[in-house]
């Protein structure tokens, strides 16, 4: 991304949850900053409760130099349109024609050995073509939600020769638009061969254990790889409560423990393929500005599902036996966790 940075002529919008100001914050910040000195259109949106050590003066060079600095609903009641739990979570990197979005955000837990710690399993994709305008538009919208500047739309670039059918597809609850949520619904309910989930926090809707529960029932390979060693064990204890139904339907269960998983992917029929900011929880479903990048083709969903494969090398499957064996304290913990997570 920092290389795509330095090469943009035109514009760099980059709309992130979490910027911090660390060994891998840095760099972004310079390289913003020298775009806007070069004359590109330089747009940062972040959001104040992902971002609590990026200050003014982190920021005042990137302003200097010409750039356009937005927060994403402020916690002071007086600066605030939003209520307070409607959150950006969205992951977006528009430099020139290229396009850059899934769960990736910018600090060092994310970044590999030059820039960061590696903490995070994560995934982000990058896209070409007529696809990085939609992926402009939404950045727009949520620019609009934060009362930031207009920004002008984006010409599509031309489509790529041996591209894939692709779709840009966001959430906003307020606004009614649930892209994400219906896509998932869809294709979870219509899969025939194979479901593979990838996500941090697996706490989703009842509609869609039903969907998952079904789609085994058909006799789907259906299976869900979430964090082991979380960054929020709250989460983790959460999604253990729900894993009983799940596992009698055949749905096979993996919990990560190499690493603190964070990537939100999913890979059906070998055919879809989904990569994003958007979580299995009430968060995404109900509240947060999210953004996925959806492609129709055997490249993506196959690489996705290539990838759980070296993943699961780090994981440890959960067995209905040891799930059903757990202790009262255990029981409890997740029933109650489970219930905080739905609030």
């Amino acid at each position: 991304m920092l290389g795509a940075i330095a090469r943009a002529r035109q514009r760099v919008w980059l709309e992130t949850y979490i910027f911090e100001p660390d060994r891998a914050g840095r760099p972004f910040l310079e390289a913003l900053a020298a775009a806007a000195r070069r004359g590109v259109d330089v747009v940062l949106l972040y959001d104040v409760v992902g971002s609590p050590h990026l200050s003014a003066e982190h920021l005042a060079p990137l302003v200097d130099a010409g750039a356009q600095v937005v927060a994403f609903n402020p916690l002071w009641r007086w600066r605030r349109r939003l209520p307070m739990l409607h959150r950006d979570h969205r992951k977006i990197l528009i430099a020139d024609d290229t396009g850059f979005c899934g769960g990736m955000n910018i600090a060092e837990d994310y970044a590999g050995a030059k820039y960061g710690n590696g903490r995070f399993r994560d995934t982000h994709a990058a896209l070409a073509g007529p696809g990085v305008a939609d992926l402009a538009d939404v950045l727009r919208g949520s620019v609009r939600t934060a009362s930031g500047p207009h920004l002008p739309a984006m010409a599509a670039p031309p489509p790529r020769e041996g591209g894939v059918f692709l779709q840009v597809l966001g959430s906003n609850v307020r606004r009614r638009k649930r892209h994400i949520q219906r896509a998932l619904y869809h294709t979870v309910g219509r899969a025939m061969s194979t479901c593979f989930l990838t996500t941090p926090y697996f706490v989703p809707p009842p509609r869609l254990l039903r969907a998952l529960i079904h789609a085994a029932g058909r006799g789907v390979d259906v299976r869900v790889l979430t964090a082991g060693l979380s960054d929020v064990p709250v989460a983790a204890a959460a999604a253990r409560h729900l894993y009983g139904s799940l596992l009698r339907a055949g749905v096979r269960i993996f919990e990560m423990t190499g690493k603190t998983l964070h990537a939100k992917t999913a890979a059906i029929d070998g055919l879809y393929a989904t990569v994003g900011s958007f979580n299995l929880d009430r968060w995404s479903f109900l509240r947060n500005l999210e953004v996925n990048m959806s492609a129709v083709g055997p490249g993506l969903a196959q690489g996705l599902e290539r990838r759980m494969a070296d993943d699961l090398a780090m994981s440890r499957e959960v067995a209905l036996a040891e799930h059903e064996a757990r202790g009262f304290w255990d029981r409890l913990v997740g029933f109650v966790a489970y219930q905080l997570m739905r609030l």
